[in-house]
């Protein structure tokens, strides 16, 4: 009888293990998709989102972003002399965006790194070009637990060995988002957000201000701004994405 009562426990064991491997692996499957975004195909171990083929086959933006035309869509004047990004706007990479930024995928940032610091090496840059994060909000990065645009810098440096400066600019105040924001209206939301904390890191540098996305650059023109008066010498954009 005790035998038998052992046997049903250890079976019942059993059963709830099996049930909750399974509803571990529906969990993982949800948190870390094994299937490509793009081809659906199975994702070997070391991929993520994507497979390697669609990593590279994704559209990028040859050369530079026009400033020119970007300046149409911020209202006063250009802080920045270049922006670079390296892919258009799409849904395939804004869910890996949205992964990178929400879903605490971030291991993410080193792949897109290696895709941005491939556009820096083209330019030539000197080797004392800082790598500059545009900061969150104390609050937000409460929030988040990270800073998406750092962890960019962080893997960009890997590959060129550019410095990271990751305090250097903050923000000291809680911007809205710019996405339903005229020119004027996404100007006004970003005037006096930033703060250089130490200029004399700054004095005479080339900087390179780094994000996952640049809209309309309204938001990285006025943390440019900053870095200007503060002693900096150029200052270009990189982001991974163009919308």
């Amino acid at each position: 009888m005790i035998e038998r009562e052992a046997m049903r426990n250890q079976l019942s064991w059993k059963t709830l293990e099996t049930r909750l491997r399974s509803l571990i692996a529906i969990v993982l499957d949800f948190i870390y998709p094994g299937y490509c975004l793009a081809c659906h195909s199975k994702l070997k171990h070391s991929e993520l989102l994507l497979c390697k083929s669609c990593w590279d086959t994704l559209p990028q933006i040859p050369g530079e972003l026009e400033v020119s035309t970007m300046a149409r869509n911020i209202e006063g004047p250009i802080y920045f002399s270049k922006a670079i990004s390296v892919w258009e706007f799409n849904p395939i990479i804004q869910q890996v965006i949205h992964h990178l930024k929400y879903q605490h995928f971030q291991r993410l940032a080193r792949i897109l790194g290696r895709f941005m610091a491939d556009k820096l090496t083209c330019l030539s840059l000197p080797q004392d070009t800082l790598l500059v994060p545009i900061p969150l909000h104390q609050t937000r990065h409460r929030e988040r637990g990270y800073n998406q645009s750092l962890l960019l810098c962080q893997a960009i440096a890997e590959q060129t060995g550019f410095s990271v400066e990751p305090d250097l600019v903050q923000r000291i105040r809680y911007t809205h988002s710019q996405t339903t924001l005229n020119a004027a209206e996404r100007r006004r939301n970003v005037a006096n957000a930033f703060r250089v904390a130490a200029p004399a890191t700054l004095q005479e540098k080339l900087v390179v201000l780094v994000d996952d996305v640049i809209t309309t650059g309204a938001t990285m023109n006025a943390c440019a701004q900053e870095l200007l008066t503060h002693g900096a010498r150029d200052v270009y954009l990189l982001s991974a994405v163009k919308a």
